[in-house]
């Protein structure tokens, strides 16, 4: 069933105290940067989240820190300050400022430095650097939520990658697409192809275009299996967790090979940022097409050309056999859409079928929150009593027609 024009606006909307943005802000950790990307008294980097400028940087003691770009003094960007001996100093006036966002400077005003600095009002973000990420809790009062403890987050370096991308639709786009199975067939059959290797399993998602699905709820958000039948009475069984409020933990080609967590944060209602983890549990992760990035901070590409030109869809590539012309990456195909579903995109015009059920439920419980929240209540899946994100785990395989797949999933 579509989504009414104002439950797409509560869905999708988070700028000028959206109830969605607040939720968010309140309950939930946000990535803001690749750690790698901040370096001990380098520059800070801008981020942008739910509509708010701010800065990242790390500081002379490795310590990392989150604050508004604008200064607190007379609002110059602190893109522009000097990060030196544990703070960033304005360079306007001089006020500097530690990881924890307290003014400890302010060389221009005289009188009591000490007692002047403790009364300046600031903003003080909690961060947190675990995981390959520099997270921020942008909320107000001094027990931030759960942090999401996800299976990489304490893996040595050397078993994961971190790349993310900067995308100009709004953030839901994305999340709906990492929970959309049915697309991974048609959309990405070629780059599937290109990637996979000549046995491996996900090569059988273009064999059954038409999965069945099947749902648990869990405390976190929920599961589901992607059910194709294969013959001699087999089926193909994928596993995947969708985790509040953008998580999909997708499962592993096979066995040996890396898990992928995709997450769309918000940067505003028009914009979002695609995060893609890429990690290996049971050893070092090697080279592959995303540890390989050649820039964590803008990869995977977007496509290369504009709406004008059909964002540089390579038709010459599709008449040799390519199914998108989009040959840059999985990544590109699935930007591609986003960016032509238009900035918001009105979901009171779809028409849905069997295979958007989890696109459906991952809408019914971002709303279900968003609306807790406006009623005072915390979120149920960001406090629930048995939230474990350490247990999540998604998983494929080829199971007997009939089987349950949660054996897979369970083993």
């Amino acid at each position: 069933m579509p989504l009414s024009k104002e439950d797409n606006d509560l869905l999708c909307r988070v700028e000028n105290g959206a109830p969605m943005g607040e939720m968010i802000r309140q309950h939930y950790w946000l990535p803001a940067v690749p750690s790698c990307k901040l370096e001990a008294d380098g520059a800070p980097v801008r981020v942008r989240l739910l509509g708010t400028n701010l800065v990242a940087f790390r500081a002379t003691d490795g310590s990392v820190g989150v604050l508004d770009e604008q200064c607190s003094h007379r609002k110059a960007s602190l893109a522009l300050a000097i990060n030196a001996d544990n703070g960033l100093r304005c360079i306007y006036h001089g006020w500097k400022f530690n990881v924890r966002g307290e003014v400890v400077d302010a060389p221009n005003h005289t009188g009591n430095q000490e007692q002047f600095c403790k009364h300046v009002r600031v903003n003080r973000y909690t961060t947190v650097d675990r995981g390959g990420i520099v997270w921020v809790w942008l909320g107000k009062g001094d027990t931030p939520p759960p942090f999401p403890d996800l299976p990489f987050m304490d893996l040595p370096q050397s078993q994961r990658s971190v790349t993310s991308v900067e995308i100009p639709t709004n953030w839901v786009q994305g999340v709906e697409a990492s929970m959309d199975s049915s697309h991974v067939g048609v959309l990405h059959e070629s780059t599937t192809q290109m990637t996979a290797g000549g046995g491996n399993q996900r090569l059988l998602m273009t064999k059954a275009l038409a999965p069945k699905l099947e749902f648990e709820e869990r405390p976190y958000g929920y599961r589901y299996a992607a059910l194709r039948p294969l013959a001699d009475e087999q089926v193909y069984a994928r596993v995947n967790n969708f985790v509040m409020p953008w998580y999909g933990i997708i499962c592993p080609p096979d066995a040996n090979s890396p898990t992928t967590v995709f997450f769309s944060t918000p940067v505003d209602d028009v914009t979002h940022r695609a995060w893609f983890v890429h990690f290996n549990p049971n050893r070092e992760l090697g080279m592959t097409i995303m540890s390989a990035s050649p820039d964590v901070w803008n990869f995977p590409p977007l496509p290369p050309g504009e709406p004008k030109d059909n964002w540089g869809q390579n038709r010459d590539l599709m008449k040799r056999g390519h199914k998108t012309g989009f040959p840059q990456h999985l990544g590109t195909e699935d930007f591609a859409m986003f960016l032509s579903q238009g900035p918001l995109y009105d979901r009171s015009d779809e028409q849905l079928c069997s295979a958007d059920g989890a696109v459906i439920r991952v809408r019914q419980l971002l709303i279900k929150a968003a609306r807790e929240f406006m009623e005072g209540k915390a979120p149920t899946q960001a406090h629930h009593p048995e939230l474990d994100y350490r247990k999540i785990k998604s998983v494929g395989g080829v199971i007997p027609a009939g089987a349950d797949w949660r054996t897979l999933a369970d083993a």
